[in-house]
């Protein structure tokens, strides 16, 4: 079997859709065990001095400098505070980030709001991961909240006023991505618009910041007439940019991403050493809109203004809505994405991959 092939499996649920089809079958998505959360004990400086740390960075901004920018930024700042020696993993999709997370090759990870969740099932449920327990340490805040919102935006150079002028056209999705994927499956729904008809041109993309750079195309190059979004990555684009695309939707509000660690048991309990590894990681970014100058580039970079403990029930709601969709598979990748394949056929829905 293809290395990821597993992780693949375990990320997508199996399901064909059609135009037609007027029924789902629901499978169950909650993971039977809740995530350990909570405030791990500060360690001392000298316990953890030195100790390493790999830390895993899903795509997060429209570039990949900007991404390296920023995780560079976070690394120094992490090290500094802490003196752990932190090596940054950067990802460029999201499969990617699930994968080297599950097999070890992380032992912390910023995730996706879906990701997380689908990481945790995988914890929860496969017998090769028993001897290492996932633990929720961080959510994101941002503007005071710790949730968000994915935009539905298209170029202003369009007819398309709002949503459901966009059914049926070429439609930009992100693999795998909650305010990007999943979240406008429920948006189309609670609109009273068909996922399968409104998504029968559906493409899918393994990045936020190729949807966006496709809807800013001029009109002769471009292959989407719309797109879902998560919100930072326009807002934060400059005025003239911004001006470009026209805000046609919101979803509804999406609990913000977790930073989790892997901490292995041993003798059935976790780690110590590794459990306050984690916890100078837990303290050092809970505090770290205490430096101004790298609050602000925190926002900048990442969209985040800090982290609030975790709790894994905030996520329950993603859950919810992931049980009712996260069956299906809508969309094809475009021919020339690259590393993709162009052997799938476009249509409303294809049948997720399964292991074999």
């Amino acid at each position: 079997m293809r290395r990821g092939t597993a992780t693949r499996a375990w990320l997508l649920a199996g399901c064909t859709l059609s135009a037609a089809c007027t029924t789902t079958e629901h499978r169950e998505s909650t993971a039977p065990e809740t995530v350990p959360s909570g405030l791990l004990p500060a360690p001392a400086p000298e316990q953890v001095a030195g100790r390493p740390l790999r830390l895993l960075f899903i795509p997060f901004a429209s570039t990949r400098e900007q991404e390296h920018e920023a995780a560079a930024r976070i690394t120094t700042y992490l090290e500094t505070r802490t003196g752990l020696a932190v090596q940054p993993i950067l990802t460029s999709n999201y499969e990617e980030a699930a994968r080297a997370f599950l097999e070890d090759e992380a032992d912390a990870a910023f995730l996706a709001p879906l990701l997380y969740v689908q990481v945790a099932e995988r914890f929860a449920r496969d017998p090769a991961l028993r001897g290492v327990r996932l633990r929720l340490l961080l959510a994101a805040v941002a503007g005071g909240s710790p949730s968000y919102v994915g935009y539905v935006v298209a170029p202003t150079d369009t007819t398309l006023r709002e949503l459901r002028d966009a059914a049926g056209l070429p439609f930009g999705l992100i693999e795998d991505s909650t305010s990007g994927y999943l979240y406008p499956l429920d948006l189309l729904e609670s609109r009273g618009l068909d996922p399968a008809e409104f998504l029968r041109d559906a493409r899918l993309y393994r990045r936020h910041g190729d949807v966006l750079a496709d809807l800013l195309r001029p009109p002769g190059e471009r292959r989407l007439a719309a797109g879902a979004l998560y919100h930072n990555i326009v807002d934060t684009l400059p005025d003239d940019q911004r001006a470009r695309l026209r805000l046609l939707a919101k979803t509804a509000r999406i609990p913000r991403d977790a930073v989790a660690v892997r901490i292995p048991l041993v003798g059935g309990r976790e780690d110590p050493e590794r459990l306050r590894v984690a916890a100078a990681l837990q303290h050092a970014l809970l505090v770290l809109d205490d430096d101004p100058a790298m609050a602000a580039s925190l926002r900048e970079g990442i969209g985040y203004d800090g982290w609030i403990v975790g709790d894994d029930r905030r996520y329950d709601a993603i859950r919810k809505v992931h049980q009712r969709f996260g069956h299906y598979r809508f969309g094809a990748r475009p021919a020339t994405d690259e590393g993709a394949g162009a052997t799938e056929p476009a249509g409303a829905a294809t049948e997720a991959r399964k292991e074999r």
